[in-house]
């Protein structure tokens, strides 16, 4: 990849510009690692950046901005070192021999178990959020557990036919729509969508990203040193971690998952945000055209009944969860309760496989593992601003000097316009989130990284199971009675930073 050929625009970095544009590069290539070089081409716009999103604006963003630059080079190599840290960490041996002992088990749902709140809440018809819950501290008659041994132990779920990550990375293309986004996320043991909104609604593009993605795991840095079983393990494993997003339409499914088939895919999922009978027809018309050969995770579900009959179908996992994420206004305009966690408690002792919840679970992880999630879908809180999101390492910055990237999702009216889902007179049909932006670091100690933030939100997993005495998720969710309560005002405010 010849930086060379990159226009001037993308470099902020003095030393570097003025290198360049005397054609005088022959000296920072040589101080660049290989694989900085393939952060400046993702770091593109628009058709630039193909197959990845690039950083892209529409007439619809709103959002005002001083000027565009690429991060300095000093701190592109930075964030890069730490995002090597943590991608070795979450690879380590140890870790990668727990993922192993977590696979060669079957799957164990959440039994089904009391809670005086949650039998109340569903007796009187309550919709109660997950911001009204939260978790008691429990297990003063047990062993203290360790925290370091609970990151050396993942912790993992068996999340479909292999153990992962907890976290799951979520379809929308204003943050996993790039190389690097989806790629990173699967080097972090997790599940990840390769999503069909936007620029991807053209089977071609989402196919050329999904096969791109391939080729960026086989060249990650990750392998290097690695014995040719450890390699190839790896490899193999953070390919089934790519799942392709699929239309809700058996023949739209089937033509699509074919293409991704073709060129490696053998995860899917089925997504669509209206309930109906059309994602059980498709989890059943993909299954009886892949066989056993493929995971299938499929929803949104939203009720008890649909769950059974979509796990009858043969899927591997479930997806619930609508209009309850930071920007998504589908609940708002479908005058929608979110509700999900009463639908995710009455799950429990009805199917026997894996539920991942999205829609504010990620901002509420101890209460949504209590409640029987097995996985928590992830956007912003993981991959929004950071370096591998859509964009790379170039950025808007605002009047205040702060760095951002545009943050919509795919329902958004950016997603709508890039999705050629649009009314007469250039109006976007159906707008079901809202435009926002996705500042760099949203911590004041954080790295604009994936692995930082998934590190980080695994931190909250394993707080998690420290604070109810317990050594894994298996265990936290068979707690009997639960430990749910339901919170006040007072009580979030008392259990925030005041």
């Amino acid at each position: 990849m010849d930086i060379k050929k990159l226009p001037f625009s993308s470099f902020r970095d003095k030393e570097l510009w003025e290198a360049y544009i005397n054609e005088k590069l022959a000296p920072f290539e040589k101080k660049l690692p290989e694989y900085l070089k393939y952060w400046y081409v993702e770091s593109q716009e628009n058709s630039k950046a193909y197959p990845s999103q690039g950083l892209l604006k529409t007439p619809f963003d709103f959002l005002k901005y001083r000027q565009r630059g690429m991060l300095p080079l000093k701190e592109m190599m930075h964030v890069l070192r730490v995002r090597q840290y943590f991608l070795e960490i979450f690879n380590h041996p140890e870790r990668i021999a727990a993922l192993k002992k977590i696979q060669r088990k079957k799957f164990v749902p959440p039994p089904k178990v009391s809670s005086t709140v949650m039998e109340q809440t569903i007796f009187e018809g309550l919709a109660v959020s997950i911001s009204d819950l939260g978790i008691r501290v429990v297990g003063s008659q047990r062993e203290r557990v360790s925290r370091r041994f609970r990151l050396n132990a993942g912790p993992f779920v068996k999340l479909g036919k292999y153990a992962r990550s907890v976290l799951v990375g979520s379809a929308m293309p204003d943050v996993w729509g790039s190389v690097y986004a989806i790629s990173t996320m699967a080097q972090c043991l997790a599940l990840v969508g390769v999503p069909r909104n936007g620029p991807f609604n053209v089977i071609e593009r989402q196919v050329d990203l999904a096969k791109q993605v391939f080729t960026a795991l086989e060249e990650s840095e990750v392998l290097i040193g690695r014995s040719y079983y450890d390699k190839k393990f790896l490899l193999d494993y953070w390919k089934h971690n790519v799942m392709g997003v699929l239309d809700a339409d058996p023949k739209k499914a089937i033509i699509r998952g074919k293409a991704l088939y073709k060129v490696g895919v053998r995860t899917f999922r089925v997504y669509s945000p209206e309930p109906g009978m059309s994602v059980v027809r498709t989890v059943t018309a993909l299954r009886k055209e892949f066989g056993d050969d493929i995971e299938i995770f499929a929803g949104q579900v939203v009720d008890v009944l649909q769950a059974k009959q979509i796990e009858q179908a043969g899927a591997d996992g479930l997806y619930i969860g609508i209009g309850g994420g930071g920007r998504c206004i589908t609940g708002v305009r479908s005058g929608s309760v979110i509700d999900w966690p009463i639908l995710l408690w009455e799950l429990r002792g009805e199917i026997t496989i894996p539920v991942i919840v999205e829609g504010g679970a990620s901002d509420h992880i101890a209460t949504s593992l209590a409640l029987g999630a097995s996985g928590i879908g992830v956007s912003r809180a993981v991959a929004g601003g950071t370096v591998e999101s859509p964009g790379g390492m170039l950025y808007y910055v605002d009047e205040a000097g702060e760095y951002f990237k545009p943050y919509g999702g795919e329902a958004s009216a950016r997603t709508k316009y890039l999705d050629n889902k649009m009314l007469p007179f250039e109006m976007p049909s159906f707008v079901e989130g809202e435009i926002k932006k996705a500042y760099m670091n949203h911590l004041p100690y954080g790295v604009p990284t994936i692995p930082f933030h998934v590190h980080n939100l695994t931190e909250d997993i394993i707080l998690s199971l420290v604070f109810r005495s317990v050594e894994d998720i298996e265990q936290f969710q068979a707690l009997d009675p639960s430990p749910i309560r339901k919170n006040t005002p007072q009580g979030t405010w008392q259990q925030n930073t005041h």
